[in-house]
């Protein structure tokens, strides 16, 4: 009987340390939406998804527009806290557009899991008054290797096309230079990288961390956005793993347990040959 306790007892406390080494995970979604309101102006509404199995806290939205959009006075959000298979967000009101076409939004969210703060960013695309608009710089290779972003655009267009190149990304992916800016002559390509480096991340040993690349433009009185996303991995940056130093902590507090599981089946052992000798 004691035996089985023993084994029952081993068997919650290993079921306890996977769930605190593997459990716990945010996992966010974006989705962006919008409309006109009047002349001008647009409502961006933009909401966050938690499809993970914890919950996301002290939750932040930090917009920031690109190109036209660079100068707006944008103010940030604070929408506490989103649990699993909850959705929350925010609209962010957009005037003084100087132009129709499509335009980007660059939205950096910052939430804590547990008490580590995490950063992730969303490209946030929204078209005004203009249709339906097919790119003219079309992005032909995006990848990233040896701690650079490759980047190939192609002018599908008759003319050439004067490009500002930015990148979205959080905080912990540093890159140089801030944007690049090129002149695209008509059925050409065009193919430029960033240095990229990726910062530590508190707690995750190989993280997806999403990355946008946007090339904004002028074509016949219309802006344009090409927008191209893509993944990096932290695993090749030198990182903390939190999962790694709990397995090894919960390796010795098994190998304590049963050590002391031992001691009391030898001990009750004794005992038990102790009485029968009398």
């Amino acid at each position: 009987m004691a035996v089985r306790i023993f084994a029952a007892i081993m068997l919650l406390s290993i079921i306890a340390l996977a769930y605190t080494s593997f459990g716990a995970t945010v996992s966010l979604t974006g989705l962006c939406t919008y409309s006109s309101v009047s002349s001008n102006t647009v409502n961006v509404s933009f909401s966050l998804q938690n499809s993970g199995d914890f919950p996301a806290t002290g939750v932040s939205l930090i917009p920031k527009g690109l190109g036209p959009l660079a100068s707006a006075n944008i103010s940030a959000y604070s929408i506490g806290s989103i649990y699993p298979n909850a959705t929350r967000g925010a609209t962010f009101n957009l005037s003084n557009l100087p132009m129709p076409g499509s335009y980007i939004l660059e939205v950096i969210v910052s939430y804590f899991q547990g008490s580590s703060n995490f950063f992730a960013a969303f490209p946030c695309r929204f078209n005004y008054d203009s249709g339906n608009l097919t790119d003219y710089l079309a992005p032909i290779s995006a990848g990233y290797s040896d701690g650079k972003l490759n980047i190939g655009l192609f002018n599908i267009g008759s003319k050439p096309i004067n490009t500002t190149i930015n990148i979205i990304a959080p905080p912990q992916v540093r890159y140089s230079p801030p944007n690049r800016t090129a002149t695209i002559d008509p059925q050409s390509d065009y193919n430029t990288s960033f240095n990229v480096s990726v910062g530590k991340l508190s707690g995750l040993a190989n993280a997806s961390l999403g990355v946008s690349m946007v090339a904004g433009y002028v074509y016949d009185g219309k802006y344009y956005s090409t927008l191209e996303n893509l993944y990096l991995s932290s695993s090749s940056s030198t990182t903390t793993s939190i999962s790694s130093s709990l397995l090894i902590v919960g390796a010795f507090v098994a190998v304590f347990v049963i050590l002391i599981g031992l001691i009391i089946f030898s001990v009750m052992r004794k005992r038990k040959r102790s009485r029968q000798g009398q």
